[in-house]
């Protein structure tokens, strides 16, 4: 009987490390999706602000050039 509950304790712990286990590999793979996602997104900001409109492509350039009638300013 105090055999039984020895054994039935033992399972237990591994099922609980099996849990804690598997739930520290989901966490650890959202925070680092979580970090990824978070810096393409500083970066992507980042690249939009700091530059001009005219220094983004020639292409933008162009567009906005012939949006706005200015062709100085994005030549």
């Amino acid at each position: 009987m105090i055999a039984d509950a020895i054994d039935t304790v033992i399972t237990l712990g591994w099922a609980l490390l099996g849990w804690i286990i598997v739930l520290a590999i989901v966490g650890t793979i959202c925070i680092f999706t979580a970090l990824a996602t978070g810096a393409y997104a500083a970066l992507s900001l980042w690249r939009t602000v700091g530059r001009p409109a005219w220094a983004r492509s020639r292409r933008r350039a162009r567009l906005i050039a012939h949006a706005t009638r200015d062709y100085e300013e994005a030549a």
